[in-house]
């Protein structure tokens, strides 16, 4: 008996091939958009208001993605999101105020962001997380949790 090969249907394969050009079709579509933007931006307002609005949006994507991107093991905390949302408005707020009371700005100037991260992971380091329940830690470092502490029981009042 020969062994049999598997054969893969060309479905499948036709499928996953409209898929990719759909999506390349879809990346040309937003570099289009974003190009038009940028000459919409450069025209109406001028070079010097693209440089700074622009650099700030670019320069603020890339921290915060990064940032986020790092910090996958804390998605499903909601105090994360809280840090995040904190750390996002404050970062544009003190740009926006600086943007608009700096008469000449070089966008090589946000590299100062680069200083900020460090202080973005000891910021969600510190911050406190809750700690787990007994059924999930049972026996832990947390008392509240050891079964084998002694419990001292209060004096029966004989009074009564």
């Amino acid at each position: 008996m020969s062994a049999a090969i598997p054969m893969t249907s060309q479905a499948p394969r036709a499928a996953r091939i409209r898929s990719r050009v759909r999506d390349y079709v879809v990346y040309i579509l937003i570099a289009f958009a974003f190009l038009g933007m940028v000459f919409l931006i450069e025209g109406r307002w001028g070079h010097d208001a693209f440089i700074r609005w622009g650099g700030l949006a670019g320069f603020t994507a890339v921290l915060f993605g990064y940032f986020i991107t790092d910090s996958r093991q804390y998605f499903r905390e909601r105090r994360f999101w809280i840090l995040t949302a904190v750390l996002l408005s404050v970062h544009l707020t003190v740009f926006a105020f600086v943007l608009t009371h700096v008469e000449e700005w070089k966008l090589m100037w946000f590299m100062v962001m680069l200083f900020e991260y460090p202080v973005f992971v000891y910021l969600r380091t510190v911050l406190p997380y809750p700690q787990k329940s007994c059924r999930e830690a049972p026996n832990s470092a947390f008392p509240s949790c050891d079964r084998n502490a002694i419990v001292k029981e209060p004096p029966e009042n004989e009074n009564l």
